[in-house]
């Protein structure tokens, strides 16, 4: 009798065991072939995209002086203030997916890290949906509810889950590496109005009591001084300067180690300029 209850439940272990496998892989597939459409689209998006126009002028006539001759009035040209334009490709992705939370696209070549980045009003929703807010475990790529893509935000702090086998943001533990960083040093991150490339400058583990993921600075010299602290926390000296007036991308996920620790890694925005030959943030 006994020897029967010991088979019965090993076989409910084995089946379980099963089960659990099942459904990790069928997690796998599905999170893999969302990705690899939301790329596809982004990519086809880009491939269709249309110059953007060139800014509108309104003539405004000089004003007529009050006494004298009344000479000829002369029409100047005066530049109309033209509000941000999303880019065709975003238009299209966020019309693709029916969602207009899609604010960029986040790719580090070589790397996993290929997705749209989304953007709510808290930081809690796309930890548990997708890009087509769907419930998932993996959630999505996402940035801190504080960030505006209106404005132009000196930390842009994007977050991420550390799964399994490469998904979302597993692969930013390989900075750990030296090589690796030296491999990955150049991020290419896209927002639905600009094009940029950022440069990393720092990695690190950080507990979540270090305000890495301060979007808001009363002044220029609060957040360069949070800035230079991130510097210092690096694993190793990445020989990146920073200078007042740099604008920097911060991208965090869990480390699955201690409770409450973060991976975090800090990429300082390029000017055109800067942009290493053959690195082109227009394209993925």
């Amino acid at each position: 009798m006994i020897s029967k209850i010991v088979r019965f439940i090993c076989v409910c272990v084995i089946v379980l065991c099963v089960l659990i496998l099942l459904r990790e892989s069928y997690t796998e597939y599905t999170l893999n072939k969302t990705a690899e459409e939301a790329k596809l689209r982004y990519e086809q998006a880009m491939a269709q995209k249309k110059p953007t126009p060139p800014p509108t002028y309104t003539p405004v006539p000089t004003a007529r002086p009050t006494a004298g001759p009344s000479p000829s009035v002369t029409p100047t040209l005066t530049p109309t203030p033209t509000p941000k334009v999303i880019q065709p490709q975003f238009a299209e992705l966020r019309e693709t997916y029916g969602n207009d939370d899609i604010v960029g696209y986040l790719q580090i070549p070589g790397t996993s890290i290929d997705y749209p980045v989304t953007h709510s009003t808290d930081n809690t929703f796309y930890l548990e949906n997708d890009i087509n807010k769907n419930a998932s475990v993996a959630g999505w790529i996402f940035m801190d509810y504080e960030n505006n893509m209106d404005n132009d935000d000196p930390n842009i702090v994007i977050y991420g889950h550390n799964m399994k086998k490469d998904i979302m943001f597993h692969s930013l533990r390989y900075y750990q590496s030296w090589d690796y960083f030296n491999e990955h040093r150049y991020i290419i991150f896209n927002t639905i109005y600009e094009n940029y490339v950022w440069e990393v400058f720092s990695f690190y583990k950080a507990d979540v009591s270090f305000p890495y993921i301060q979007v808001v600075f009363p002044s220029e010299n609060a957040f360069f001084a949070l800035a230079a602290e991130m510097k210092e926390r690096s694993m190793y000296d990445t020989g990146v300067d920073l200078k007042y007036g740099d604008h920097i991308l911060t991208l965090s996920t869990c480390t699955n180690e201690a409770e409450d620790t973060r991976f975090v890694l800090n990429a300082r925005r390029l000017d055109p300029s800067e942009i290493p030959e053959g690195l082109i943030s227009g394209s993925n």
